[in-house]
């Protein structure tokens, strides 16, 4: 039997047969129990690691419920009109991913937080040991919290954002829809976005009109406007002719007599004189093409300025609605019903920890130390109780580790074997070369010949 297969395959006599089940098995794993020996234990131990994984699990579905909406606020910050695919892709993953880390951290908290001191009752030490538990068991519970807050008030929150763009966008606006210029303590509001880009854009176009191309504006004008005025008269005798005509003017006389004559004449006249002045102004338009072309030019660049910031105030209304922002509107104008929230998630998180803190000691908690026990045993590992000197009298557990320290006793002597075996032969060898010496000095000795004395 291998290492492994050793420590981890128990040898616990059983005369009671369970029925296998895997959801059970499961919820074990989530509780971060030891399964082989809950085998052994009775049903009540295992209903209470049944108990203890129900949590833990609830909590990383809280925790991908939570998370997933969480991103999806990230990668969609408005509305739900035209959810695009690939946000709700993103936040299914990235929350599958975020509950994961927070399923792991939750059973590595429920797994080492023991047993307590084997009563209901929880004492100082108790809680003060689980400190650091209940801290990360906090911080966990508040994060979760938060987006499933704004999840619960989301239609409260949708009216909220959509106000928020109009104020943004329009200004803020009474009752009646008239834009307020001021607040009730009469400060000045400040305009909406829309607003102030027109104001802008119109103030540029009138600058480049009555600056730089005054003059051939006003000359286009003054053309303009005796065109416009020739149009009138010519209207204004043409109907009068059909008056006449019809026997409906101030004579009463119908038929084509004079006074039909006198308009006919005059409304000739004034379509002549509005003809004269659009062949004049096609060709002042012809003259000035090159200053007409600029001038357009111009006014077509302020439009494209003005489209793009019109795009950019719309993208940033659109992006008023981000997770942030929404938990602070909720804060706001809903503290209780999120402080409500936010305490039953808290209280779901580190409600394993207290209730593994008030249970008392049962069959499983013995297995579970007497496994240890046994594994500590088999490798001869021993625990002593060990007074340190000084103030107080304080008593420490070590542990002596009787199997490493017999490795350690036998390969130091092993090794002081080697050296003395080295030692001797080393002393064999300086015999050896001794004795060689004295038969032989010249192999030992080499003389300089080419020295000149």
């Amino acid at each position: 039997m291998s290492l492994v297969d050793s420590i981890d395959h128990y040898r616990y006599p059983d005369d009671v047969e369970i029925k296998q089940n895997k959801f059970r098995e499961f919820l074990w794993f989530c509780a971060g129990a030891d399964l082989q020996l809950l085998r052994h234990c009775p049903q009540s131990e295992r209903i209470k690691e049944e108990g203890i994984g129900g949590v833990v699990l609830a909590t990383a579905v809280l925790a991908f419920l939570s998370s997933s909406y969480a991103f999806y606020r990230v990668f969609n910050p408005g509305t739900d009109e035209g959810t695009p695919t690939i946000a709700v892709v993103s936040s299914v993953f990235f929350g599958l991913v975020w509950s994961m880390i927070i399923f792991n951290l939750d059973r590595f908290i429920v797994s080492s937080g023991g047993h307590g001191d084997g009563t209901e009752k929880i004492t100082l030490d108790e809680f003060l040991g689980a400190i650091p538990r209940l801290l990360m068991a906090l911080i966990i519970g508040f994060t979760l919290s938060k987006p499933l807050e704004i999840r619960v008030m989301q239609s409260e929150l949708d009216a909220i954002l959509v106000a928020k763009q109009g104020e943004y966008l329009y200004g803020r606006k009474d009752a009646s829809g008239n834009v307020l210029t001021q607040d009730e303590k009469g400060k000045p509001l400040k305009p909406g976005a829309y607003d102030t880009e027109k104001t802008r854009w119109d103030l540029e176009v009138k600058k480049l009109k009555e600056v730089n191309f005054k003059a051939l504006i006003d000359e286009r004008k003054q053309i303009t406007e005796k065109i416009e005025e020739y149009r009138l008269l010519e209207i204004k005798q043409g109907d009068l002719a059909y008056k006449e005509a019809g026997g409906t003017a101030h004579n009463g006389v119908s038929g084509r007599g004079p006074g039909w004559k006198d308009a006919k004449e005059l409304q000739s006249k004034y379509q002549e004189q509005k003809e004269a002045q659009e062949a004049k102004l096609k060709a002042w338009e012809a003259d000035n093409q090159v200053e007409l072309a600029n001038l357009k030019s111009e006014e077509e660049k302020i439009a494209r300025e003005h489209d793009v910031e019109m795009v950019k105030i719309k993208d940033i209304a659109n992006h008023m609605g981000g997770l942030v922002n929404r938990i602070m509107w909720a804060h706001e104008e809903f503290p209780t019903v999120s402080w409500a929230l936010t305490l039953l998630l808290l209280s779901i998180e580190v409600a394993p920890i207290f209730f593994k803190m008030m249970l008392r000691s049962g069959p499983y908690h013995y297995l579970t130390e007497n496994q240890r026990e046994i594994v500590a045993a088999r490798y001869a590992v021993e625990r002593k109780a060990n007074a340190q000197a000084g103030i107080g009298g304080q008593h420490a557990e070590i542990e002596i580790y009787h199997q490493a320290n017999a490795s350690l006793v036998s390969s130091l002597a092993h090794l002081n074997s080697e050296a003395r075996l080295s030692q001797q032969a080393l002393v064999k060898f300086e015999e050896s070369v001794s004795q060689d010496i004295n038969a032989h000095p010249e192999k030992y000795i080499q003389l300089d010949t080419s020295a000149k004395g």
